[in-house]
């Protein structure tokens, strides 16, 4: 499961030990903005954006890149 506005580990696949947050824009763009870095905590960390139209393209984002993240509680 995707949990949005939580921080999360990729345990494998692309990015394999960065982290990633998944924000609702819903209401600005309708989508969802996909963050990864190597340290939110850290601001000098490197770190990239991407946007995806819904939660369908969410998924498939994720899937392409063969991430399996664990979640922060």
């Amino acid at each position: 499961m995707i949990k949005i506005n939580k921080v999360g580990i990729i345990e494998s696949g692309d990015n394999y030990g960065y982290q990633v947050k998944i924000i609702d824009d819903s209401e600005n763009t309708g989508g969802c903005l996909v963050l990864t870095s190597k340290n939110f905590d850290d601001p000098s960390s490197e770190a990239f954006d991407d946007w995806v139209q819904n939660r369908t393209e969410l998924v498939s984002y994720v899937e392409e890149a063969n991430w399996v993240i664990k979640w922060s509680e």
